[in-house]
């Protein structure tokens, strides 16, 4: 049976580095799978505490922390954009996309926000959209390719999940970081807005059939990257790609986590 968030619970603190425990202060999670359903997880234990579906839309493909407001924010498959109530998982329209992206069936859609640029990236495939979610205004940016430099110059990426560090607030720098679910491994999207990748490094685990992927940011600046794939929550080395930790997601069911976002304190 799936249960309404009573609450929403921010942290007081993040971890920094993989230590092989948890911080004390647990960290909060939402994770989305199947066409709806949001998953809320205690990093402190990896365990689901609560799940529920969004309701007032059909179907989502994708969700994240909108850092200026702290808003939950989703995007439906007719391009909607709207802010989700994570008490009650109601959904309210804010914008509707004036370009739609072009999505295969089955592949990934990336929604994640610039916190320095208050805008959503938004991505399938090798297409590359920023946008405005006031108006709905999109911007089509440069088609994903790697670097002529990189190692996988000339290969088709197939990025599955992407986020920006520096995400609280409206900081000062960012840098975007993917996630190609061929080479399993951790690509920096050097320049967002024209789409060049270069490779940083393996993840060190099997493939999986989805990767949920965020960079939680406290107040005081300190990054930590997040993965959750195959049944497991790790966190993720952004200098060399590899993963340090991994837990079991406990109390998951069948949930397959497809998106991720940590609604960290404002």
């Amino acid at each position: 049976m799936l249960t309404k968030f009573s609450t929403l619970t921010a942290a007081a603190a993040l971890m920094t580095t993989a230590t092989g425990a948890f911080a004390q202060d647990s960290l909060m999670a939402i994770g989305l799978s199947g066409d709806k359903t949001l998953h809320m997880i205690d990093t402190s234990t990896a365990t689901v505490t609560a799940s529920m579906d969004v309701e007032g839309v059909d179907n989502l493909l994708g969700i994240d922390l909108r850092p200026a407001t702290g808003q939950l924010i989703g995007v439906t498959d007719t391009f909607e954009i709207v802010e989700i109530d994570p008490a009650t998982g109601m959904a309210t329209v804010l914008s509707t996309m004036d370009t739609e992206l072009p999505v295969m069936d089955g592949a990934p859609v990336i929604v994640d926000f610039n916190p320095m640029a208050d805008k959503l990236r938004f991505m399938s495939g090798t297409t590359n959209h920023r946008v405005d979610i006031e108006s709905g205004a999109v911007t089509v940016d440069g088609s994903l390719a790697f670097e002529e430099a990189d190692m996988h110059a000339g290969e088709a990426p197939a990025i599955a999940a992407a986020a920006y560090i520096n995400s609280y607030g409206k900081p000062e720098s960012t840098a975007m970081f993917d996630i190609d679910s061929t080479i399993v491994a951790v690509i920096q999207q050097t320049s967002p807005n024209d789409g060049t990748l270069a490779a940083i490094g393996k993840l060190g685990i099997d493939a999986a059939d989805a990767y949920a992927f965020d960079i939680a940011t406290d107040a005081d600046g300190n990054n930590t990257a997040w993965l959750a794939a195959g049944g497991m929550l790790h966190t993720v080395s952004l200098d060399d790609g590899s993963v340090q930790e991994s837990w079991e997601i406990m109390e998951a069911g069948d949930a397959v986590l497809r998106d991720i976002t940590f609604m960290t304190a404002m």
